[in-house]
């Protein structure tokens, strides 16, 4: 009988662990819903007053069968009466929850390397759960804005005509400037020294969830900007979400501030044709 030092070593081919196909279920249904609630919209000749991209996408239809698409749909809705109600607020809070976790959550880095690399699931869902706290209140803020906004100034994204839309632009602008500033460079690297965290194998999930709060902390000194953009740009603009969705993954997986940097110039560049549209229509 051969000893086990002569024994074949065997490898088995790699098996993705229940939990990290579980947090992978909970963002492609985020996506899946997203893309359920614009798929009336984005087939409609009105899909241009969701945002800028969107009327290039409206001929692209996604449609999920045998799911109540009224009650999704009905997230997107942004003409409200002149008077505050709390209905339609929580379907804006609704709309901004849902886009802000979709895009957000894949950004969690430490968690998600936590599943891939068989440390504790309790840690990292405890770390989701913290991080998923701070983005959720992050979205309720950007909702009530994106609220009053329509309450007391009406359609405030880029493509509107005349001042409103220069000041829309403007902001753009803003977002892009501040990829270029100490600032952001010190989140940023925040974010990138924490990309291995110290509750990797036996932490609590108290104590996991307390990490996941301070990376969000982090990311959203880092990301706030570019997210706050998404008022502008429409709350449910899916060229956006997934532009600036890649922009964040980008900038997390390089050293250097010339991702960051590049990204500023196109908000800049992009902000300064939108300024000039508006003033001009």
């Amino acid at each position: 009988m051969l000893s086990p030092q002569f024994l074949p070593s065997i490898r088995f081919p790699y098996v993705a662990r229940p939990a990290y196909l579980l947090a992978t279920s909970f963002v492609v249904l985020g996506w899946l819903v997203i893309f359920d609630m614009l798929s009336t919209a984005m087939s409609s000749p009105e899909s241009g007053a969701l945002g800028p991209g969107m009327a290039a996408a409206s001929g692209v239809v996604l449609m999920m069968k045998d799911i109540p698409s009224e009650l999704w749909q009905s997230l997107c809705i942004t003409d409200v009466s002149p008077t505050f109600s709390w209905i339609a607020w929580s379907q804006f809070c609704g709309m901004g929850v849902i886009m802000t976790l979709a895009m957000m959550l894949p950004c969690a880095t430490p968690a998600w390397r936590m599943l891939q690399s068989g440390g504790s699931a309790t840690a990292a869902f405890g770390f989701l759960g913290g991080y998923g706290v701070i983005w959720i209140l992050f979205s309720l803020m950007l909702a009530t804005i994106d609220m009053a906004l329509h309450l007391h100034v009406g359609s405030h994204l880029v493509s509107t005509a005349g001042m409103t839309g220069v000041v829309a632009a403007g902001a753009v602008i803003g977002a892009g400037a501040y990829q270029w500033t100490p600032f952001k460079h010190r989140a940023r690297l925040k974010i990138a020294t924490r990309a291995v965290p110290a509750t990797h194998s036996d932490a609590s999930i108290g104590a996991s969830a307390a990490a996941g709060m301070r990376y969000a902390g982090y990311c959203v000194k880092s990301n706030g900007l570019l997210m706050t953009t998404m008022i502008v740009l429409g709350m449910m603009n899916i060229v956006a979400m997934m532009l600036l969705l890649l922009a964040m993954i980008l900038e997390r997986g390089v050293a250097k501030n010339h991702v960051s940097q590049a990204i500023g110039i196109a908000l800049v560049l992009a902000g300064s044709v939108w300024v000039y549209s508006a003033g001009t229509a």
